[in-house]
């Protein structure tokens, strides 16, 4: 945008060692030799090309040669939340090789279980687990279930060589539901957190969230803040705003309400208690319309009539909403399903 040109004096000398000069804060000018080595080896996934030249810069700060440190504030809250799975995952690669196993040794049982259901999500899935390699906590298992993709979901789910990540399929699509429940028959860990293939965790979710119920017995959901982001077809996810979970408002809003009288939104992020989870039965086994849709406020409203909630004041969860998404499109069915619901 012409209202955004700025000229800048280029210094009048750069050390031999830059590779990559910022300016502004973004990652503009390359040492040509040294770009193309980089991008030869570079196979990581992202939730945008935008971010593509900050998982080039090199991790020494010593290549890089910065012109000004200023930047837009709104993309520097982007950066905020994208950068430390870019720094946690990029050293990993570096202490690893790009072929190399990315898992420590692999606990018996491990604490937390984290479960995605994915169709037809090849694009944004690479993100999501590369936000859960990230974690802090290592002490997780990856189920990933392929709910009947058309499309190359289930070979990028297999394509990390990670052996705390375990992939199932199956031929037929039956919904997340469905899904989940097969999942969490698989699940190992005391502790389930669901992850969905569009969306990330920030690298402290798995430990706060673990924290959280082991310091609440008697809790049966753990939760925190959200960053909602919005899809579009241009320029990937762009945030829009921090949310206290189970609630559309910003981060300077009151506490969380009872979730159980705020059903028109899910709360997120959730990690269950394993135990609470399979008492009620898991998810909502069921593959009609209204089964498809609404399962998370659904396994969430009947828990909560027989446990706490755990609660973490920090963002945790990154969620996309896209208007094409099938709880987007059938929003319009939320009455109806809620009607039903409250028969069972």
């Amino acid at each position: 945008m012409r209202r955004t040109l700025i000229s800048f004096p280029m210094p009048a000398h750069i050390p031999d060692a830059v590779v990559c000069i910022c300016v502004h804060g973004v990652p503009l000018y390359w040492k040509k030799t040294w770009l193309l080595a980089r991008l030869t080896h570079w196979n990581a996934r992202l939730p945008a090309a935008r971010f593509l030249p900050y998982d080039l810069l090199p991790t020494d700060s010593r290549l890089v040669l910065h012109l000004d440190a200023s930047q837009n504030d709104s993309f520097q809250k982007e950066l905020l939340y994208i950068l430390p799975i870019l720094a946690s995952t990029q050293m990993q690669e570096k202490h690893t090789g790009d072929k190399g196993d990315l898992s420590p040794v692999v606990p018996a049982q491990p604490a937390v279980s984290i479960l995605m259901s994915i169709h037809n999500m090849k694009d944004t899935l690479g993100w999501s687990i590369r936000s859960v390699l990230a974690q802090t906590n290592e002490n997780w298992e990856l189920l990933i279930g392929d709910d009947g993709s058309g499309d190359e979901s289930l070979e990028e789910a297999c394509a990390y060589q990670d052996s705390r990540i375990r992939v199932l399929s199956q031929a037929r699509n039956r919904g997340k539901a469905m899904m989940m429940n097969r999942l969490l028959f698989e699940a190992r860990g005391r502790y389930i957190l669901e992850l969905d293939g569009d969306d990330w965790l920030a690298p402290n979710a798995v430990a706060l969230l673990t924290e959280a119920l082991d310091l609440n017995p008697d809790g049966g959901i753990a939760t925190g803040w959200y960053g909602c982001w919005e899809r579009t077809r241009q320029f990937g996810p762009l945030w829009r705003r921090d949310v206290v979970s189970g609630r559309l408002h910003s981060e300077s809003s009151a506490p969380l309400p009872n979730p159980s009288n705020d059903r028109s939104h899910p709360i997120v992020p959730r990690m269950y208690r394993k135990s609470s989870l399979i008492a009620i039965g898991g998810w909502w086994n069921r593959e009609d319309r209204l089964g498809r849709i609404f399962e998370d406020m659904d396994v969430t409203s009947r828990l909560l009539k027989h446990s706490s909630l755990a609660h973490v004041t920090a963002v945790l969860y990154h969620r996309v909403i896209d208007g094409t998404s099938i709880s987007q499109r059938n929003r319009n069915l939320f009455k109806s399903w809620n009607q039903q619901s409250d028969k069972i």
